[in-house]
């Protein structure tokens, strides 16, 4: 960034980073914006978690289970970039891709020793009878 700022203003890259860091200005990476829990939903996650914790300790059953998950991968992945800012404010924001990207499907299962199974599904989605088969 400081290359394109020192291009357009024909002076060096070093000048435009000196001027930069005078006007205690730093370097930080964009940030994601999260999806946040309600109060209903991290209470219902924590009981749960206790539930299955209790559950283990009368009856170890946890390096039995077998987890799945599905994910959409995204062909064109869009990139944090790095911005210039003062150090006391926050990262820039950047969008997330949009509704309609190129993706593929990857569904995925694990156990407590890692990978079991994992198949791509190009343009589909998990429904019943994929799950079931």
């Amino acid at each position: 960034m400081t290359t394109e700022i020192g291009h357009n203003l024909n002076i060096d890259q070093s000048i435009v980073l000196r001027h930069l860091r005078k006007l205690g200005m730093v370097n930080k990476l964009d940030v994601w914006v999260p999806h946040e829990l309600n109060e209903k939903n991290l209470m219902d996650r924590i009981s749960a978690c206790d539930s299955l914790l209790k559950r283990h300790q009368n009856e170890s059953f946890l390096k039995r289970m077998i987890t799945g998950d599905e994910k959409w991968i995204v062909y064109n992945n869009i990139n944090r970039k790095r911005s210039w800012s003062k150090r006391s404010e926050a990262a820039q924001t950047i969008a997330k891709a949009g509704l309609h990207p190129k993706k593929i499907m990857l569904s995925i299962w694990w156990d407590w020793k890692g990978i079991v199974y994992y198949e791509l599904l190009p343009n589909k989605m998990i429904d019943s009878t994929k799950y079931c088969s």
